[in-house]
């Protein structure tokens, strides 16, 4: 008899279809509801911006799914780095320099202009396959406009932002408990620790 498959298995299929055809789709993150492309495909990427109505100077961030992932993107990271990550109660995104032997080419908008990019790890197994789904980091943002609240919920998402995407995600909608923003802390290369937003 074969594994169950998980009761959200049939929505992150039709995520992953829609990020493989290079599509925008709003889903639960670790922390807030969010808004996702394949990191790689420039115009799903660029469609984030257009949707949010933000400046593609203003970078996403990426998330992986797995320790080997987040080492290939951020191999200069110090040891403090993976203690953060280890110890803290809630999700951290790490800021630093994008390493040279990464296998992807990276939308615009993903890297800033010092080199530098935004990786989370993440553990949800929804966002693993997803991420698995499409053979890279998913590029992510909150689901909300540019200087608009930052939706907790599906349910707090502004519709002209549920209306401009290619798919809505079903799992966890009706999850009403409130989440925040991850920790933002940057590391440079020689391993100096700076908090972006706490």
């Amino acid at each position: 008899m074969g594994k169950k498959r998980p009761h959200w298995h049939e929505d992150a299929l039709a995520a992953v279809r829609a990020l493989r055809n290079d599509g925008v789709i709003s889903h639960p993150t670790d922390t807030v509801w969010g808004l996702a492309a394949d990191a790689t495909s420039t115009t799903g990427v660029q469609r984030i911006f257009d949707i949010k109505q933000r400046a593609t100077s203003e970078t996403l961030l990426m998330l992986v799914d797995s320790e080997q992932a987040l080492e290939q993107l951020l191999p200069n990271l110090p040891e403090a780095a993976w203690e953060l990550l280890e110890v803290s109660d809630r999700p951290v995104t790490l800021v630093g320099t994008l390493g040279g032997q990464v296998r992807h080419t990276f939308a615009p908008g993903m890297v800033r202009e010092d080199g530098s990019i935004a990786v989370r790890l993440v553990s949800d197994p929804y966002l693993s396959f997803l991420i698995q789904g499409i053979g890279c980091p998913l590029a992510s943002t909150s689901a909300n406009l540019a200087k608009q609240p930052t939706p907790q919920t599906f349910n707090e998402v502004d519709e002209r932002v549920t209306n401009s995407v290619d798919f809505n995600a079903h799992y966890r909608r009706a999850d009403l408990n409130s989440s925040q923003s991850s920790m933002l802390v940057h590391f440079d290369d020689a391993g100096r620790m700076r908090i972006l937003r706490s």
